[in-house]
């Protein structure tokens, strides 16, 4: 039986097979106003580059930059600092920062650090669906705090705590618009203790915060900005990356091969069924945008999965699930290896992709494809 179609670009991020929908919106509408929604949506990979590229699209709203839910705590203060939160020139030189050493990773190091690290991540439930949930939003986490030289506690037996995985998780679910009262508390507590773990070791070691704390002490840049973005990368770590390891586990177990490719199934999977379906743009001024007069303070929802499936694209390959432009995501390598370390260390403890798509969901999200795998009773 088919799928119904989803009601609208929103509810198509969780949507079984999203995938007719977005050709067709890219095919047919590539850039119009959704009365429903109240903004514009762009479909087609023109549109959506030509969005992305445009001088006045802004991450956020002008008059709130920070979600009302979290504006005043702690969260809301390192959500301000993230330089993918804010458009502007006072943000430029740390960003500068960012792009210079993420480009400067060697990611041999990082897959080595992420198999030592799986090593310390035991199974500790038989069933391969809590596996698979648990060490999605785990082992791409610890590795990147290991790569930023934070440190990382274990126990009497070797075995690496996740406690910091689940601090940035909590204050992710906090920064969505579908965060209850309860998730915005705890992600005000996540923020504390972050930033104190991180403040307190932003100079220890010589890993790749301690390399961003040196520069940005020879720049000026405000401390409590470094140690926000070096979180900042760890929450960029955890979300997204997770869809990307959910979705390659998805296409192996469909695809049935026991023998893939790992790295070339993470970087189809990123273009076929990304992990970030949308984005959204907001404009600082009244502007033409693919033919159409849109005004200041209009909003537009970026359908890079959209983008990614339009037929008529010259380029196919291009994985828009890392946008582009101005807030282009700079570890989209970074990503990719994270993810595939994470699904290898799985194959390897015996977790079968086949197993984990008999009672297959999406966690509630606007804008990611995250898998939420159940067991099967």
């Amino acid at each position: 039986m088919e799928a119904i179609a989803p009601a609208d670009p929103i509810s198509a991020v969780t949507h079984s097979d999203p995938y007719p929908y977005y050709r067709a919106l890219a095919r047919s509408r590539p850039f119009h106003f959704d009365a429903s929604l109240k903004l514009w949506v762009a479909a087609s990979a023109a549109a959506v580059g030509e969005v992305l590229d445009h001088p006045d699209g802004r991450v956020r709203p002008a008059a709130q930059p920070v979600p009302p839910a979290l504006a005043g705590s702690a969260a809301g203060d390192l959500f301000g600092r993230l330089i993918r939160m804010n458009d502007g020139a006072a943000h430029a030189p740390l960003k500068a920062i960012v792009l210079r050493q993420m480009a400067a990773l060697d990611l041999a190091d990082v897959r080595v650090r992420a198999q030592t690290l799986a090593a310390a991540l035991p199974r500790v439930e038989r069933d391969d669906s809590h596996e698979a949930n648990r060490w999605m939003f785990t082992l791409p986490v610890l590795t990147l705090a290991d790569l930023l030289g934070l440190p990382l506690e274990r126990d009497a037996d070797g075995h690496v705590s996740t406690r910091v995985a689940g601090f940035v998780a909590t204050f992710a679910a906090a920064m969505s618009p579908l965060a209850s009262p309860a998730d915005v508390e705890a992600g005000v507590a996540a923020a504390r203790w972050l930033t104190q773990w991180a403040g307190d070791h932003a100079t220890d070691g010589d890993g790749l915060l301690q390399r961003l704390a040196q520069a940005a002490g020879e720049a000026d840049i405000d401390p409590a900005a470094l140690t926000a973005n070096a979180i900042g990368l760890m929450i960029q770590a955890c979300e997204a990356t997770a869809g990307l390891i959910g979705n390659t586990l998805v296409y192996l177990g469909r695809s049935g091969s026991r023998d893939a490719d790992i790295d070339a199934s993470v970087d189809l999977v990123a273009r076929i069924d990304p992990p970030v379906q949308n984005t959204r743009r907001f404009m600082a001024a009244d502007a033409t945008l693919c033919g159409q007069a849109v005004s200041a303070g209009d909003a537009v929802l970026v359908l890079l999965a959209a983008a990614a499936h339009d037929s008529t694209a010259a380029v196919q390959a291009r994985p828009w699930t890392f946008g582009a432009g101005r807030h282009g995501c700079p570890g989209d390598a970074l990503a990719r290896v994270l993810a595939a370390g994470t699904v290898q260390a799985l194959l390897a403890r015996d977790v079968r992709p086949d197993r984990l798509l008999g009672s297959l969901s999406y966690r509630p999200s606007v804008n990611a494809r995250i898998p939420n795998f159940q067991p099967i009773h």
